[in-house]
């Protein structure tokens, strides 16, 4: 019996059940929770076919999926055997997913010991911005490595050249404060520039970054000289 054939008769007994509900009780409202599950349970399927195929994207993609799912979904061993297949394989998201699970305790006990030794070897196979942005973030904030502003720049640069929001943030806020580097309000105002679009997902990340604020900021502290030469370089950047 095919697993088409499966899928396709647990939709139909899905769909018989409803319309039998809405004879004999009438029309009622999905409970949010049951549809989201429901929802979910359809993309883990996509998601499965396209990792049965083998490529490490999509089993990362996958991985990603069944660690992230909703409790009854959730299959964290199943998770971390396909992440640790296609990082020894030498795949980078999936060797940064590993340390992500290490640094943040989801599907393994946590460890930053364990996480930098994943960060630290993504950033040696490339310049994966988010292995870079987490290897600054060891360093900026003394998990599993000691505390060293300087040591947290460049990782910090190299994921914001790459287009990481976070990272730019970030890189703002240092040229801004001095931390690891020279103070300079100039290259602070245009790293929170570029960072502006992304000012929703940024706040999400952790309270208190606020870029709107961090532009106000910087620019109550420029002279008119220093505003215009952010000005062109923030032009130069985006020409």
């Amino acid at each position: 019996m095919s697993y088409r054939f499966l899928l396709i008769m647990a939709f139909i007994s899905l769909l018989l059940s409803g319309v039998s509900g809405w004879i004999f009780f009438g029309e009622r409202e999905q409970d949010p929770e049951t549809l989201r599950i429901l929802a979910y349970k359809s993309e883990l399927i996509v998601a499965k076919k396209a990792a049965d195929a083998g490529n490490e994207s999509d089993i990362t993609t996958y991985a990603k999926k069944l660690l992230y799912a909703p409790d009854v979904l959730k299959d964290e061993e199943k998770a971390w055997s396909l992440l640790q297949r296609v990082a020894k394989e030498g795949y980078v998201p999936a060797q940064v997913q590993i340390g992500v699970m290490y640094a943040t305790g989801v599907g393994v006990e946590q460890n930053n010991h364990r996480a930098v030794e994943w960060f630290k070897l993504a950033t040696r196979l490339s310049n994966d911005p988010e292995a870079n942005f987490y290897m600054g973030e060891a360093y900026f904030r003394g998990l599993g490595v000691p505390q060293d502003y300087g040591n947290s720049v460049p990782h910090y640069e190299k994921a914001a050249r790459r287009g990481h929001p976070i990272a730019q943030y970030i890189v703002g806020t240092m040229f801004e404060s001095g931390w690891g580097l020279r103070q300079d309000l100039i290259r602070a105002w245009v790293a929170y520039k570029l960072a502006l679009p992304f000012a929703e997902k940024i706040a999400a990340h952790e309270e208190g970054y606020n870029v709107e604020t961090a532009i106000e900021r910087v620019e109550a502290l420029m002279n008119h000289s220093q505003l215009e030469s952010a000005r062109e370089r923030l032009s130069a950047l985006q020409s």
